[in-house]
């Protein structure tokens, strides 16, 4: 599927301070892109004025620091995300474990919130800690999430595969399947003389299979004349449909115990399947209920894993929420220099006004680029956002937030 601009894809900025008021930046921000042309919304960001700044080569390391974390921890959000989905998807379709679906469960609304409406966590993340102390404490948080998540999917994936694998018996053609549920206890003759032959059967065989079965083999006696006689292996007329389906018959074959072996070896000469098995009612009934249990054991993890990734998903919002905004901070030092003199903003473009957005933003800050530029190995020039990770280069700082990812 394809995004476009204002489907869940936000740019978090930071504007150079124009007429030495940052509210007057603000201003003309609102008034070319939303009162002129109604291009975007946008929402203040407020960077604690209590981060410290440290120095320029702390500011320069950080950077590349924050650069990699960053990707960190889109990919833990994105991962929660997805799982968000699926929870969803699978709570709307009853459970039945179906797998990814396209029900966003109301995460629009929570990642609306979570960037328009931010606000800093004093009492979590201390401005007036240094900022390496504060972006370890951002990552400390989401690697544990990171780590939590892998454990529960491990865990609930376990508990999949034994579902799959224990309902893979009752399910199939009849070759394969398990066929306990399918032989009740009247279809099943066992005892001193006599047992019980199951017996898979191609449909297109049926008619040959009802006609000869009884000759399939033989077993010889004296009678009390003294002459030799024969007696078929199997009890004449015993033969009886279990089960069906497209491909397959069941049938159910009395034989006599002490030629059972030979009758068994004759069917699977003339292309018959012999199923092996032994009638155990109780046997029956506990793979029943060990089914119906670990179907709803699959049930209640889901909806912890469901109900835990949401609880999860909007703290590593507000993780990701506090890391771009230390960013912001970082590059816009080393962007426009000290004292810190930076509008920043939350602005989300509406459809297909990408381009003019920024048209706006690079006619309006174009002029005012500061002289605060980062030098690589080859001495080439990078802005700092640039140096940043980004892959596009503004006279402003900009970092793009695509909840579609």
């Amino acid at each position: 599927m394809t995004y476009e601009e204002g489907d869940g894809v936000y740019w978090v900025v930071s504007l150079p301070v124009l007429g030495g008021s940052a509210e007057a930046t603000w201003d003309a921000v609102q008034q070319n892109t939303v009162y002129a042309q109604d291009l975007s919304t946008n929402f203040k960001l407020n960077v604690p004025e209590t981060l410290r700044v440290g120095t320029l080569d702390s500011l320069l390391e950080l950077s590349d620091e924050l650069q990699r974390d960053a990707q960190s921890l889109e990919a833990t959000c994105a991962k929660l995300r997805r799982q968000c989905v699926e929870g969803a998807a699978a709570t709307t379709s009853g459970g039945d474990y179906a797998g990814v679906g396209t029900n966003m469960g109301g995460l629009e609304a929570e990642d609306s919130e979570a960037i328009e409406s931010f606000e800093w966590n004093e009492a979590k993340y201390p401005s007036n800690r240094p900022l390496k102390e504060l972006v370890e404490r951002v990552m400390e948080g989401v690697h544990r999430t990171d780590d939590a998540l892998k454990v529960k999917l491990s865990e609930y994936s376990s508990s999949r595969a034994n579902l799959a694998a224990l309902s893979r018996k009752s399910q199939g053609s009849l070759a394969v399947r398990e066929i306990g549920s399918l032989v009740k206890e009247e279809d099943y003759v066992s005892t001193e003389n006599l047992c019980t032959c199951m017996l898979v059967v191609p449909n297109s065989s049926k008619k040959e299979f009802t006609k000869t079965y009884e000759r399939y083999a033989n077993f010889s006696f004296i009678n009390q004349e003294g002459r030799s006689a024969h007696v078929s292996a199997a009890v004449p007329r015993s033969a009886k449909v279990v089960a069906e389906d497209k491909d397959y018959t069941l049938y159910r074959v009395v034989c006599f115990s002490r030629t059972v072996d030979t009758f068994k070896q004759a069917a699977r000469e003339k292309g018959v399947q012999v199923r092996e098995f032994k009638f155990d009612e109780g046997k029956v009934e506990e793979e029943r209920e060990n089914l119906a249990d670990l179907k709803q054991e699959c049930r209640e993890m889901e909806d912890a894993l469901h109900e835990w990734s949401r609880t999860a998903y909007r703290e590593t919002l507000d993780s990701w929420m506090h890391m771009l905004t230390i960013r912001i901070f970082v590059e816009s030092i080393l962007r426009y220099g000290l004292p810190p003199s930076f509008q920043a903003a939350v602005l989300k473009p509406n459809r297909r006004c990408e381009i003019k957005v920024r048209a706006v933003l690079a006619n309006q800050f174009g002029k005012h680029v500061s002289n605060h530029w980062r030098k690589n190995g080859d001495g080439d020039d990078n802005k700092g956002a640039a140096g940043a990770g980004q892959d596009e280069v503004f006279p402003y700082v900009s970092f793009t937030v695509n909840f579609n990812k």
